[in-house]
């Protein structure tokens, strides 16, 4: 009799290509999981590329467990968010996945293993980002290993010691594609509305510690990310759509302060992001004004309109600008 957990996969599905699916579904069966205990909810946010008509015919159907979830365009947090509402009953795990990414190696069996060896009920792991050949851990270098309990005496899985809503609201280390939560302890945590751009990810994870979530992550790289949705990833100044991520961003920077943040470090630092904000858009206009490009003025006026700067901002910006100023001659 299979004892395995059975566990949840929600995909929120945006594509203007086919195929990327397809791909995402192969990597889901390709773990050493028992299939039967694995089922995945992919939930159509309004794609241009149906999701049905990516499977029909699709011998994965024949293998794996898709049911999908139709709803109107309204971005991935939502989509998430309907995925959670339609979890099966005796569903032990959620795990989730972005439809233009893939797992690799044994991302379920280490986060079952993980998440049934210690007290965390919150697990995610170590990526590679679109075009990379080094993985995020040690590129970025937010996380010193050394500082985390290793699991069970395995040093690859490490038990997270520490403020983990200053460690996301400065440093992030969570990589939605990678995270896999307890289902029953964690269920009440939700996406926020309204996030499109950026943020909504950020909040959820700090929703899931107000439900009381405790961590334990993999050191090795368990996702590849692909082209799609992640497709503002690295992106820079001038391209369209990054004054609407500069609006989610200090959105969820604003909220953190208000409502999570408890170390006096963790609102200090969130305070000078969202100086550096105010800076980034004025940057951005600066440099779509420059290369001939439109402005969203209202989005612009909506961004200054939620973010006035205060006088200890305004010192603050001016600092950053003198320092920016300073490193171009």
């Amino acid at each position: 009799m299979n004892t395995s957990p059975k566990i949840a996969v929600i995909i929120p599905f945006f594509q203007r290509e086919t195929g990327i699916l397809d791909r995402a579904l192969n990597s889901v069966l390709a773990q050493a999981y028992p299939a039967d205990s694995i089922y995945v909810l992919v939930i159509d946010d309004g794609s241009p590329v149906s999701a049905k008509k990516e499977l029909e015919g699709n011998s994965i159907t024949q293998r794996l467990r898709v049911h999908v979830l139709e709803q109107a365009n309204a971005g991935p947090n939502e989509a998430r968010n309907t995925g959670l509402a339609n979890l099966e009953a005796g569903t032990d795990l959620v795990a989730y996945l972005d439809s233009d990414d893939e797992w690799i190696g044994q991302h379920l069996q280490r986060a079952v293993h993980a998440l049934s060896s210690g007290p965390s009920n919150a697990y995610f792991a170590n990526l590679f980002h679109l075009g990379d050949t080094t993985n995020e851990f040690d590129k970025a270098k937010r996380v010193r290993h050394e500082e985390h309990l290793p699991l069970g005496g395995d040093p690859s899985l490490r038990v997270y010691q520490g403020d983990m809503v200053h460690q996301i609201a400065t440093a992030n280390i969570i990589f939605m594609p990678s995270l896999v939560i307890n289902a029953a302890s964690l269920g009440k945590a939700r996406f926020p509305q309204a996030h499109r751009h950026g943020g909504g990810d950020y909040l959820y994870w700090m929703d899931l510690i107000n439900n009381g979530a405790s961590f334990v992550y993999s050191t090795e790289a368990e996702v590849r990310c692909g082209s799609g949705i992640n497709m503002w990833y690295g992106s820079g100044w001038g391209k369209d759509g990054l004054a609407m991520r500069i609006v989610d961003e200090a959105r969820f920077r604003r909220k953190v302060l208000s409502t999570y943040a408890k170390a006096d470090r963790t609102k200090t630092s969130l305070r000078a992001r969202l100086a550096e904000l105010q800076v980034n858009m004025l940057q951005d206009v600066l440099h779509r004004l420059r290369a001939g490009k439109k402005v969203n003025w209202q989005t612009v006026s909506m961004f200054y309109r939620e973010n006035p700067p205060s006088l200890a901002m305004l010192a603050q910006i001016a600092h950053i600008i003198k320092a920016k100023l300073g490193r171009a001659r």
